[in-house]
């Protein structure tokens, strides 16, 4: 942006007239990496449309004064400015903004706090370990979502006891169910427990999770809790443990798989058919030749390619 350009800008924002300060900020945004100065100020414009239109602008700009700037607009009165604030602040991709939002979320209450932790999210910053931690024991679920999130980017072994604790205990069925996730990156035998809470817990989206992560991880002694969860009441968690109960390889599993080959969801049916070709065993022959006349094609063509194998 040019001085002249700018000058224009700036005469602009003193407009008396809120739209044409508005207009003004929504013109100009591309510029906003330029010269992000204008746009802090209309940041903290009277008027609630200019201030969106400049917290929009603002979106990813990592320079410490529009960090600074977003921020301040978490606690707007205005609703829809602090939601667009947020969305600025996590579309942040550069690491300099890690000190500005490390100081600011040392102060931060409520739904500022998850906001900031949500931009620190992808920065992974070594820095964000400690106040995630402590935002574990937030009040408010939302913040500990975002904690939880912020912990599996870091990926620090340090954090995964903390995280088996929110999944065992956390009444958020959402900050359960992001634990589970977060618990993924750690060793088979260092998150074991977690997982198995995860796959007996009350929400179906975080048995499915932890299912899936089972499957992912492989850890030993968990084929029997896998083979109950093929008679869960969501047929999303069984076909989980279908997925991951073929990547054991077990046969004691086949029965099971065999039962599941009767559910009336046809994606179910055709991951038993995979984990019953990918255990291999001639036990599993008679249930998958009797998916040869399925109702569903994808399912025959897995029957197919599963009774090919033998």
């Amino acid at each position: 942006m040019s001085d002249p350009e700018i000058a224009i800008l700036l005469a602009a924002l003193d407009d008396r007239d809120p739209e044409v300060r508005r207009l003004a900020i929504l013109t100009a945004a591309d510029a906003v990496h330029e010269d992000a100065l204008p746009f802090i100020r209309a940041s903290r414009d009277d008027d609630p449309g200019v201030r969106l239109e400049a917290v929009s602008a603002l979106e990813g700009v990592a320079a410490e004064e529009a960090v600074e700037a977003l921020v301040d607009r978490l606690d707007d009165q205005d609703g829809e400015v602090a939601a667009a604030a947020a969305r600025s602040l996590a579309e942040i991709q550069d690491r300099t903004a890690g000190p500005a939002l490390l100081r600011r979320l040392a102060s931060a209450r409520g739904a500022a706090r998850a906001a900031i932790l949500a931009a620190l999210r992808r920065l992974r910053l070594e820095g964000a370990l400690a106040p995630a931690l402590a935002a574990l024991d937030d009040g408010l679920a939302a913040v500990r979502r975002e904690a939880v999130m912020v912990l599996g980017y870091l990926q620090d072994p340090a954090a995964l006891p903390r995280l088996a604790e929110r999944v065992a205990g956390d009444p958020s069925a959402e900050v359960r169910r992001a634990a589970v996730g977060a618990l993924g990156y750690g060793s088979a035998e260092l998150v074991l427990a977690g997982l198995l809470a995860g796959l007996a817990d009350g929400d179906w989206q975080t048995r499915e999770e932890a299912a899936s992560i089972l499957g992912r991880l492989r850890p030993a002694g968990v084929t029997g809790a896998l083979i109950a969860a093929l008679t869960d009441d969501y047929w999303q968690v069984r076909l989980k443990a279908a997925v991951a109960l073929g990547k054991y390889r077990e046969t004691l599993a086949i029965p099971a798989l065999a039962e599941a080959l009767t559910h009336p969801i046809g994606n179910l049916r055709k991951e038993a058919v995979n984990a019953l070709g990918a255990i291999g065993h001639r036990d599993a022959v008679p249930a998958l030749q009797a998916m040869l006349d399925d109702s569903d094609v994808e399912v025959r063509k897995a029957a197919r390619h599963a009774l090919a194998g033998f």
